[in-house]
């Protein structure tokens, strides 16, 4: 009995490290984009944690970049333009952003600092897990003066002026529904109409939605990226870059 008792102890200790294991080895999907950079700005990146590089992408303008992984755990992550040399640290100013250990997928989103020297970008990371911003819901990102409130499918949105919300599955299905969005200007008793469109569902893709400033009498517009194959690879060991 004892022998049985310790084959079972030792299997036991061994799966439960074997989990620990993968779950400090776990990657996690991100993609980032740079919305609507200048033309000279930076158009890749270096991603550090403290002295090691664990990522390295693209900063597309338009469109959010192909998935890549970086490391659980909770660290402040570095932006860099090229390589550090073996030994150096990091520059104190370069550009970083915290990331949660309790963040399964991350989206960065970049703009332009030109005060930065070391690399004239900042840059804001969302929760994108899928219980916080999943599939089919949409991430609205208000850098507008104006209010902006109506309906999105079967939601009612109030979105204040430098506010964010998030629309989980506007409709339960697939497929088109309205839109409906007035803007409520400071100074001016009636609200001014701002969207009348159908916009599609699907229950596999996020999406980001800008709300923009523009001058009176506009006073905003939108541009809205979707997300797809937020996901992260099979192979969560592919480098050594997974160890922090």
């Amino acid at each position: 009995m004892s022998t049985y008792r310790n084959s079972f102890t030792f299997l036991f200790a061994s799966a439960i490290a074997l989990l620990l294991a993968t779950f400090c080895h776990a990657q996690r999907p991100v993609q980032v984009l740079y919305f609507r950079a200048a033309s000279d700005a930076p158009k890749e990146a270096h991603l550090y944690v403290g002295d090691k590089m664990v990522a390295e992408t693209r900063l597309p303008r338009d469109n959010f970049s192909e998935t890549f992984e970086i490391p659980a755990g909770d660290f402040k992550l570095l932006f860099l333009t090229g390589l550090l040399e073996e030994g150096k640290k990091a520059p104190k100013g370069a550009p970083s952003v915290g990331i949660s250990e309790k963040w399964q997928k991350v989206l960065l989103l970049v703009f332009e600092d030109k005060k930065n020297s070391t690399m004239p970008i900042r840059v804001q990371a969302i929760d994108a897990s899928d219980t916080v911003f999943g599939p089919g819901s949409i991430y609205m990102i208000n850098f507008s003066d104006v209010g902006v409130a109506g309906t999105v499918g079967d939601k009612k949105l109030v979105l204040k002026p430098k506010d964010v919300k998030i629309v989980k599955n506007p409709v339960s299905e697939n497929g088109y529904y309205p839109a409906k969005l007035d803007k409520y200007v400071v100074g001016e008793e009636k609200p001014q109409r701002f969207i009348r469109q159908m916009w599609g569902h699907d229950a596999e893709v996020r999406q980001v939605l800008f709300i923009l400033p523009k001058p009176a009498p506009l006073h905003a517009t939108y541009y809205c990226a979707p997300i797809q194959g937020l996901v992260a690879s099979e192979n969560e060991k592919r480098t050594s870059n997974t160890d922090l």
